[in-house]
């Protein structure tokens, strides 16, 4: 019998699915198989754009069931950040006029508030102050040293005036979790004007919650974050919320809302995974938090003084996403000595990475100045075993 692999000999482990996820084999099968019969424009009036638009129809139930998502619409859309600008732009703009008139009941002066998560994602960060070129105050939701928004820090920012707040489910960098089932109920209370959008293209088909439990009027989800193919993304609207303006026009396509011929393979392929993801957390609700301390631990093995960046509740956790520290190593010199060795992983947002040298999350948390080009960001996919995960440690002792 032969010995050991040596690291070289070691299969590849990605460890960068909040980045992206590679495709899925039920998503490949369902792409295929709409490539193959549903290839026509689901538009058109002959017998295969019916397939197609069948094929279509199926996949936006599909993925109703697989988010646990009855109580909303599927708009399809090209990407998550093309499901936020639609939800947050469209949205604000859509009950603006609703927003001032409560505001002049009131005998106030002012303009419609739109607020936003401090650590959000670019996309709707950047969607929603680009709003203030349209007459909107934009404020920022503080967050804790978590990451995360509580609803203390909500509350006081809330009133009649506002007409949209925006509030990621989990934080792209960190992994951190807001109570956005809290936070939407507090808006619903305290601003019943406004509409709550989060954006949940890293947390959809990572936790057990359902989109219904949510409560939000509206939610983005992305197909490559978790297993489906690029290109292709949603924006649900809950049954009481007000009807978005569209960000552009055209053919009319998905009630008006999203013009533009729909990527009938791209549905399929979304609510494919969508569905086995659904089964895995069915079998296994704690396999991403599970496969997470794994990991941690086999770090801390070998990195002792290792820091977190982020939440160290369970409640305040995603599971798919570690980042993490060294003291005295740079985040880029280590990310390649783990790609030397098979191991691929990120350090920090990827839709960043060639941008500013240090992390605009990290700052807003008060993540100490001196770590913060020493993080290195470790997601998961679910399915790793324990000895890939300890394997990752083992790693980082021959650097």
């Amino acid at each position: 019998m032969g010995g050991p692999m040596s690291p070289a000999q070691d299969p590849p482990l990605y460890l960068d699915h909040a980045a992206t996820a590679p495709p899925l084999p039920q998503a490949l099968q369902a792409f295929s198989a709409a490539a193959a019969q549903g290839y026509a424009n689901p538009g058109s009036l002959h017998q295969l754009g019916a397939d197609a638009a069948r094929m279509l129809e199926q996949a936006r139930e599909e993925l109703k069931r697989g988010l646990g998502a009855r109580n909303y619409q599927v708009i399809w859309t090209g990407t998550g950040t093309e499901s936020n600008h639609l939800g947050i732009h469209g949205l604000a703009h859509a009950v603006r006029n609703k927003v001032a008139r409560q505001i002049a009941r009131d005998g106030g002066a002012g303009t419609p508030r739109i607020l936003v998560g401090a650590v959000e994602h670019p996309c709707s960060l950047q969607a929603a102050q680009a709003l203030s070129a349209s007459g909107f105050s934009v404020e920022l939701i503080p967050v804790d040293r978590c990451g995360v928004i509580r609803p203390a820090a909500l509350q006081p920012l809330l009133g009649a005036d506002v007409a949209l707040v925006s509030v990621h489910w989990a934080n792209n960098e960190l992994g951190s979790l807001s109570p956005i089932a809290e936070l939407a109920a507090l808006t619903r209370r305290l601003a019943p004007t406004a509409v709550f959008h989060t954006d949940a293209v890293q947390a959809a088909g990572k936790r057990p919650e359902s989109i219904d439990s949510l409560g939000a009027h509206s939610v983005a989800v992305a197909a490559h974050k978790l297993g489906g193919v690029r290109g292709c993304a949603a924006l649900l609207l809950h049954q009481d919320s007000p009807r978005p303006l569209p960000t552009f026009v055209g053919g009319g396509h998905e009630e008006g809302l999203r013009s533009g011929t729909e990527n009938v393979m791209g549905a399929a392929a979304f609510a494919a995974a969508v569905s086995h993801r659904r089964q895995l957390l069915s079998t296994d609700p704690r396999r991403y938090l599970q496969r997470r301390q794994t990991l941690l631990d086999s770090l801390r093995r070998a990195a002792p003084d290792l820091v977190v960046a982020g939440g160290d509740q369970e409640r305040d956790i995603l599971g798919s996403i570690l980042s993490v520290a060294i003291p005295g190593t740079r985040a880029e010199s280590l990310l390649h000595h783990l790609e030397d060795l098979g191991i691929y992983c990120g350090s920090g947002s990827a839709c960043s990475a060639h941008g500013h040298s240090e992390s605009a999350i990290l700052q807003a948390i008060d993540f100490p100045q001196e770590l913060r080009n020493s993080v290195l960001r470790f997601s998961l996919d679910g399915t790793e075993s324990a000895a890939d995960l300890e394997r990752v440690g083992a790693s980082l002792t021959r650097h």
